[in-house]
């Protein structure tokens, strides 16, 4: 190892690696819980809780030294080997059911998840307002709670802000956090094990009194874990106790979700957040480098900004390289090195996404006009092009329904929703379809 540099130094560079890399879910089962013991030239030893150190590190020598040491050489710059050690004691008791099965843990929350460290913007003020409510007053108001939107935009976040803060102010009150896929392979493994299994499934889903479950979209077409999840939320919701979920669209968007758990959800409120706008982005950069007492220009930090504006995650992790160029190369914090990390990620160049570029790119491949995209024409060409159109506006900006339908010649949000819904269809079912969105998007961000 060639740069003087502490261990918790090195593993919180490498740490936000990870996180872009592999996203929350598996960061916070994999990487999150291990902590920096030793650091040599050459290894650095990373302790392991021990109720958790068989699955990590099984996973950790298939999927996760390697990129260490990628990680390790591109920050270090030297070769660093990481060494697993279990910790001597239980960080928490597991729940076990018998000798083979044990449920996620409770209370699984990421303790940076808070309001305090969550930017509110005007793509997300409202859902924030909600969550500070529903926070306050569980089980009395906004339930269930379900917040939606596109990938790495803060949901998970700010659904976990909820549980952090009211563990807080009612230390007694038992709160779960699982995905989705965690509530399916717990239900999956009790009903294999037996019956006393189930029945301590359902115990321990249905006698929390905050019930955080991410990523619903994954039940799609999953009758069986719709059904479990229909009986746990009746109970939940009859006994006074908040059930937050998050979902990357409206439950009535999801392909497959049973019409009468959407019609529980509706009961309570949905709020969307929707890609920070520039001055959120950049506030978000600035406590950013306050937290990581970094002095960064507000022309550099408008740069990068300016130019990542897809979601946070990927803003976050654009911002980490460019950290990492500032404390382990020694660049300075200037445009030019911003340039830099924008060229290497390859996002340094391309086109402003409006609604009439979408139009313009659509009309063109299609041999139509924009004009014609507002037209009321039902000619199959046009209708066609119109469909692909809206979706393509509902998925690359941050219009609502009745903005992208008055953007197309005055069409209500039912229009739109029906023929966003219409191409995801086929998207999924048609490669060449597929195919053909995938060139589109990429004409619209980057031209031809």
């Amino acid at each position: 190892m060639t740069k003087p540099i502490t261990k918790e130094e090195l593993w919180n560079q490498i740490k936000a690696k990870f996180y872009q890399e592999i996203g929350p879910v598996s960061f916070d089962t994999y990487i999150e819980p291990l902590s920096p013991v030793t650091l040599t030239e050459s290894s650095i030893i990373l302790e392991v809780p021990a109720d958790e150190s068989t699955d990590i590190i099984d996973n950790w020598n298939k999927s996760y030294a390697m990129s260490f040491v990628q990680y390790a050489m591109e920050i270090a710059e030297g070769f660093i080997k990481p060494e697993l050690r279990v910790a001597q004691t239980l960080t928490k008791p597991a729940q076990v059911l018998n000798d083979n099965l044990s449920f996620t843990r409770e209370s699984d929350l990421n303790e940076n998840f808070t309001f305090d460290k969550f930017v509110v913007g005007t793509g997300n003020e409202n859902a924030y307002a909600i969550a500070r409510a529903v926070a306050e007053d569980p089980g009395r108001v906004y339930n269930p709670y379900l917040i939606y939107g596109g990938v790495g935009l803060g949901k998970t976040h700010l659904m976990q802000a909820i549980g952090n803060a009211y563990s807080k102010t009612t230390p007694s009150a038992r709160i779960k956090y699982a995905t989705a896929e965690d509530f399916l392979n717990d239900f999956t493994e009790s009903l294999r094990a037996g019956e006393g299994a189930t029945a301590a499934f359902k115990k321990e889903y249905r006698t929390v009194d905050l019930l955080l479950i991410d990523d619903i979209q994954f039940w799609s077409g999953k009758e069986k874990v719709q059904e479990e999840f229909f009986n746990t939320f009746n109970v939940l919701t009859k006994t006074g106790k908040q059930i937050i979920m998050t979902s990357d669209k409206l439950p009535t968007e999801i392909v497959d979700l049973q019409s009468r758990l959407t019609s529980r959800f509706e009961a309570g409120i949905s709020m969307d957040i929707q890609k920070p706008d520039l001055p959120t982005r950049v506030a978000i950069l600035k406590n950013l480098a306050e937290t990581d007492n970094l002095t960064i220009p507000n022309d550099v930090l408008e740069l990068i900004a300016d130019k990542i504006d897809s979601n946070i995650r990927t803003l976050e992790g654009t911002f980490h390289r460019f950290e990492a160029m500032l404390r382990f190369r020694n660049k300075p914090a200037t445009k030019e090195t911003a340039q830099q990390i924008l060229g290497d990620l390859n996002i340094n160049q391309g086109f402003k996404i409006t609604v009439e570029r979408i139009q313009q790119v659509v009309a063109d491949y299609y041999m139509q006009t924009i004009a014609d995209l507002k037209s009321t024409s039902r000619k199959k060409d046009l209708v066609t092009a119109r469909h692909v159109a809206m979706y393509l506006t509902r998925t690359l900006t941050n219009e609502s329904l009745p903005d992208i339908g008055r953007a197309f010649g005055g069409r209500d949000h039912s229009s739109v929703l029906h023929a966003t819904n219409k191409i995801t269809e086929k998207a999924e079912s048609d490669a060449r379809t597929k195919e053909m969105l995938d060139a589109l998007t990429d004409e619209i961000k980057n031209g031809k």
